[in-house]
């Protein structure tokens, strides 16, 4: 795909504010017109043109009917398929198992392993959605600190959290909010303490094709048999494709039984008809045909990271890491005097720009001082939104 495809399909004429915020009051349409909106990490671009047509045409006959629990068996065999060619993982469509989405993954694969009173451990900072599942499953929150200034996990720090009564080790790869893509000695340290104590790890990597070269990512359940013989690898097609609203997301699990037990437990938590044979359609359209959207997306995404975090680093009081993954940035802002929520705020009141503050409740305790934004749009769509934020933060700065 050439450099002018790519700009057409990325550039500020495909932004569209007014028809976004009529599709979705978690963004754009959860604030005024005069607000930009950094917050979720979903994409403000339209999807993959095959995607669309795919649909489009499903539809054409009028046809409204129930998806089966366990999917289309085309859809398993084809996301097999790109699992083993992309990510290394040696699993055959009866381990895989569909769900409405990458949240309702990550629920379904704790409330299978997880029971009232057990431990899971989970990093911090991260995404809300692995405390959620925890706490609905009734267990109980075991933080593991992530070094915020360069994304370190430590294996031995993670080792000293387990106890009798760990059930479950959370990953989440590319690391949300931090953006880091852990490097294969820090996944084999893991998959060795997991291993040798008999503990399943869940492993989030729904931002596996949003990785930024040099950086490469490695699936933890394609480290070894031993390894891939106790992890569920959930991921999904939202970020990669810009399909949030599909709701289609995908896990892998360790053997054959335990889809079955998985799929099982989805019924459990009604969530096993929550599939439509339209996101199926699309998900299918997606694995297939989607591949040179992605690639331009991914070009375009590096290109935005690199002017963003320039910029953020050239602000008083903020400085930001450049992440290996993600197109979420999570600046540090606690020079500037304010907590993640009152910096929130500020921004929202005074520069007219949304970003999501860096509390406990979003992404853990270790994220105070942080803010979390989403640069997935167009260049010129940032470039406002930053340009904001700097006039803003030079007023809190001492002598301006």
């Amino acid at each position: 795909m050439s450099l002018q495809a790519t700009g057409s399909l990325f550039d500020d004429s495909q932004i569209r504010p007014e028809l976004l915020r009529g599709r979705s009051n978690i963004r754009w349409g959860a604030y005024p017109p005069d607000v930009i909106p950094l917050t979720a990490a979903e994409p403000d671009f339209p999807a993959p043109q095959a995607v669309t047509d795919a649909i489009m045409s499903s539809l054409a006959d009028g046809y409204f009917p129930y998806a089966s629990p366990e999917g289309l068996s085309e859809l398993r065999e084809t996301f097999s398929a790109v699992a083993k060619a992309r990510y290394g993982i040696n699993a055959g469509p009866d381990c895989v198992v569909l769900a409405s989405g990458t949240a309702a993954s990550l629920w379904g694969v704790v409330h299978l392993l997880c029971q009232k009173g057990d431990e899971c451990i989970l990093l911090d900072p991260v995404d809300l959605l692995f405390g959620q599942a925890i706490d609905a499953a009734g267990a109980r929150r075991v933080y593991c600190p992530i070094d915020k200034n360069t994304g370190r996990l430590d294996p031995d720090r993670l080792a000293s959290l387990i106890s009798p009564r760990t059930a479950l080790i959370c990953l989440c790869n590319p690391h949300n909010p931090l953006g880091t893509v852990f490097t294969e000695e820090t996944l084999r340290a893991v998959a060795h303490i997991a291993d040798a104590r008999g503990i399943p790890i869940l492993s989030d990597e729904v931002w596996n094709e949003i990785v930024y070269p040099p950086a490469a990512h490695v699936s933890m359940a394609s480290l070894d048999p031993a390894t891939s013989g106790r992890t569920y690898t959930v991921t999904g097609l939202s970020k990669t494709f810009a399909l949030p609203g599909l709701r289609m997301g995908f896990v892998i699990a360790p053997s054959a039984q335990e889809a079955v037990n998985l799929q099982l437990t989805f019924q459990r938590l009604g969530a096993a008809y929550s599939l439509t044979p339209f996101a199926q359609v699309g998900a299918l359209a997606a694995l297939r045909h989607g591949w040179p959207w992605r690639n331009a997306f991914l070009e375009h995404l590096h290109e935005t990271r690199d002017y963003c975090v320039e910029r953020l680093n050239a602000m008083p009081g903020i400085s930001c890491s450049r992440p290996d993954g993600t197109f979420v940035l999570f600046p540090d802002i606690s020079s500037t005097g304010l907590s993640s929520h009152a910096m929130a705020g500020f921004l929202l009141t005074e520069a007219r720009v949304a970003v999501v503050a860096g509390t406990p409740e979003w992404f853990g305790p270790a994220a105070e001082g942080n803010i979390r934004i989403s640069y997935a749009t167009s260049r010129g769509m940032m470039k406002e939104a930053l340009n904001r934020i700097e006039t803003a933060v030079h007023r809190l700065a001492p002598g301006t």
